[in-house]
């Protein structure tokens, strides 16, 4: 025993700071041995290393071990590596293993010996727990098997805490549930759902300023002014976005190509059967489109009439005419250049509707303008 305490006191020197002391008790049954099951004490060291290491120095001593001709004693060192799981708990689980070097007095033989177990420690504070272990030792010269259980009361000193339970638990709040804590979100009140980036914000994959869950066009190229809705703005709601559009402001009503000019323009101007007057409520049109032209001297239109297919195909290929000269005098007369005008009729050629019904014969008998560049 005084070699065991010597070697401790060696040991212990150089546990400067951050270690553990235990004490135990347990009992041990063995296997193919004429030693009989024995109860032993544990006395042991350990500093703590990193990574939820410790490095422990045991030693154990046994007085009154049976075997089958005499009672006999029983000294052993270990040196012991610990891993203990870092769970927030007040139970800390562990395992071990080691190995060390056991004297026994009589004719069993002293022997090198190899360990390992698991085990947990309950901390009752900072500094006291209580631990369990389950233990099974292998003694190589004898050719016996030593299993026994252990338990004991520890103390912890020094910076280092035996586990993170026993640490203040500071409480992280995530207000809006988006994964990242308060005190690091930039985007507080995120909804429900919604994909954010590390720094609590809603992703906004082509940068336009709206992310994803309001984003209508995504894949918006760079620099592209958008929208609420996050698609490229259309100011004069032709269907082709400004940076797209090689014809800025064309007036409402207006039918545009890929660059966004001008192709046709609907008047939606009616007549009604066998006519060729112009009702007033669609003189606003014309005007528009009078605007168009004479703020574009350099774009050319020709007015187009058309009919529905009730009565004689001559006949309404006249009576389409009027109805192109019809809107063709109401431009003159709003300061168009007779230049960039003129006028014909097709009948009743491209249909736009069926003319088996009285709502699409009505749609049949327009006016439209064709654009020309």
């Amino acid at each position: 025993m005084k070699k065991i305490l010597a070697v401790s006191a060696i040991v212990a020197s150089l546990f400067a700071a951050d270690y553990q002391f235990g004490l135990g008790f347990g009992r041990n049954g063995v296997t193919n041995s004429p030693i009989k099951n024995y109860n032993f004490g544990n006395i042991r060291i350990g500093k703590y290393l990193p990574k939820n290491h410790i490095l422990r120095l045991e030693a154990e001593r046994s007085t009154s071990i049976k075997t089958k001709t005499e009672n006999t004693s029983l000294n052993r060192v270990l040196l012991n590596v610990e891993h203990y799981f870092n769970i927030d708990s007040r139970i800390v689980p562990y395992c071990f293993i080691g190995g060390g070097y056991q004297w026994i007095k009589g004719a069993y033989d002293n022997a090198i010996v190899a360990d390992l177990g698991l085990g947990a420690r309950y901390n009752i504070t900072k500094v006291f727990d209580v631990f369990v272990e389950a233990r099974g030792l292998r003694d190589f010269h004898n050719n016996d098997n030593h299993y026994g259980l252990i338990g004991g009361i520890g103390f912890n000193f020094g910076g280092v805490k035996p586990a993170p339970a026993m640490e203040p638990v500071k409480k992280v709040t995530d207000s809006d549930n988006d994964g990242v804590p308060d005190n690091l979100d930039r985007c507080p009140n995120t909804p429900a759902g919604v994909k954010v980036d590390k720094n609590g914000c809603p992703i906004d994959s082509d940068h336009d300023g709206v992310p994803n869950y309001l984003d209508r066009c995504p894949n918006t190229p760079a620099g592209v002014k958008v929208d609420k809705n996050g698609c490229p703005i259309d100011s004069d709601h032709d269907g082709v976005p400004n940076y797209l559009d090689k014809c800025p402001n064309t007036p409402k009503g207006m039918k545009v190509d890929k660059n966004g000019c001008a192709i046709s323009y609907n008047f939606d101007i009616t007549f009604d059967n066998n006519s060729a007057k112009i009702k007033p409520e669609f003189m606003n049109k014309i005007k528009k489109f009078a605007e168009f032209l004479k703020t574009h001297p350099d774009i050319k239109a020709e007015i187009q009439g058309y009919t529905d297919n009730t009565g004689n195909y001559k006949y309404n290929m006249i009576l389409s005419e009027r109805r192109a000269k019809a809107v063709y005098e109401a431009l003159i007369k709003l300061g168009v250049n007779p230049k960039q005008i003129n006028w014909v009729g097709f009948g009743p050629k491209n249909p736009i509707a069926p003319n088996t019904t009285k709502e699409g014969r009505a749609k049949n008998r327009r006016v439209v303008a064709k654009i020309i560049y």
